[in-house]
């Protein structure tokens, strides 16, 4: 991979988290404490990614890299999705935010497993290669959290910082568009291919999830996905019922992703050393020990120590996945089988994750009041998160695969 290549498809990942960043991480506080919802209203608004992750997959799966490339597909999508954000911004309502959130979920949902893809077919090796372009994408995580919640929300004045909230929205969108224009630029990754190419390569991409280790992880990324979807969905309204301001809470969650990107910038070694298996296995642990300081909830630095783990989580495990996941695959079932597997973690995981995190928030609501037992609700993944990691330690073997990918 020559450094122009790798330099663009970092701006690429930069541009693909900044957009996502800007939302993500507050987005149920939002919904709770500036829109007022419900919090089995939260859950049901935060699991429409998932809902239109599972349509997504089988109509992108036929596009990108064969009737279209790649990239064009994923300007396209960011040329809808961030008209679609600015819409979102202006609806108040539980039903209309619904609907314009689901309207944009399906449009972007496919676009993380469309950079993947696109970073992958240019990675010489995908074990050296993939973890230092990724790490860009944390990296533009990192930069809209502060930009946006220290310099913005803080820089506020007189004006409350909640009432500033919604701007998240509109950087959002309008990140989108500037990604739109940029994905156009990239370099090609496929050309078209006949039609007897695709539908083989369609039963190529369900083949590969026939495979023991892969079909294994499949039902562990769907777990790792409901722990997710838990601290997602929860986390910034917890800080806020711990004291902290709006002004502090998106800075606070990018500690995350500042520990993400010490592990993406070596993730190729630590896997070499390491192997697949025990970086799973260390990622899910961590997931329930983060869980647990959450629980404690005090001293302030057990909180911070958890958020920190956060990016170590999501880079030991999920990344790693997409990555074992890659080794099984030709260069033709790529494309398909890596939005296969986005459905499954961000299709059924996500979605399950959003209802039963929604309604353990919903029965542990003290009542009278709008606070919720968070004590009490974070041992729940804490549970699953030891019987993931249980069934990866006795059941999951580091297979390679027989034959390179393309």
């Amino acid at each position: 991979m020559t450094r122009s290549i790798r330099l663009r498809l970092a701006v690429m990942m930069f541009l693909q988290y900044f957009t996502m960043g800007a939302t993500m991480p507050i987005l149920g506080h939002y919904l709770k404490n500036y829109l007022h919802f419900e919090p089995m209203e939260v859950g049901k608004v935060l699991a429409m990614p998932a809902t239109a992750a599972f349509i997504a997959p089988f109509f992108v799966a036929q596009v990108a890299d064969r009737w279209i490339s790649a990239e064009r597909l994923l300007g396209l999508c960011h040329l809808l999705g961030g008209g679609v954000m600015l819409w979102l911004s202006r609806q108040h309502s539980y039903p209309s935010f619904l609907a314009v959130f689901l309207l944009y979920s399906l449009i972007q949902s496919p676009t993380f497993a469309m950079t993947n893809t696109i970073a992958l077919h240019h990675a010489t090796d995908a074990k050296r290669d993939f973890g230092s372009i990724r790490l860009w994408g944390t990296i533009g995580w990192v930069a809209v959290g502060f930009a946006f919640g220290f310099l913005w929300l803080r820089g506020g004045g007189t004006e409350p910082a909640t009432s500033r909230l919604p701007d998240a929205l509109l950087l959002s969108g309008f990140m989108s568009l500037i990604l739109c224009v940029y994905a156009m630029t990239l370099p090609r990754s496929h050309g078209k291919t006949s039609q007897a190419a695709r539908t083989a390569s369609t039963r190529g991409a369900f083949s590969v999830f026939a495979k023991p280790g892969v079909g294994l992880l499949c039902g562990l990324a769907f777990f790792g996905s409901v722990l997710n979807q838990y601290y997602m969905q929860w986390i910034s309204p917890y800080l806020s019922q711990c004291g902290y301001t709006d002004a502090q809470i998106m800075p606070l969650l990018t500690l995350g992703q500042i520990s993400e990107i010490v592990v993406m910038g070596s993730l190729g070694r630590i896997l070499l050393r390491v192997g697949m298996k025990r970086t799973m296995a260390l990622g899910l642990a961590m997931q329930g020990v983060r869980f647990v300081a959450f629980s404690i909830g005090s001293p302030s630095m057990l909180v911070v120590a958890g958020l920190c783990l956060h990016g170590l989580t999501y880079a030991f495990f999920f990344v790693v996945a997409f990555i074992y996941l890659d080794t099984h695959c030709t260069k033709e079932q790529r494309a398909g089988a890596q939005l296969l597997f986005n459905m499954v973690v961000s299709g059924f995981g996500s979605l399950s994750g959003s209802l039963l995190a929604g309604k353990s928030a919903q029965l542990l609501t003290i009542p009278g009041t709008t606070l919720i037992n968070f004590r009490i609700m974070w041992l729940i993944p804490t549970v699953i998160a030891a019987v993931v990691l249980t069934a990866l330690l006795l059941r999951f073997r580091d297979e390679p695969a027989k034959s390179a990918p393309a």
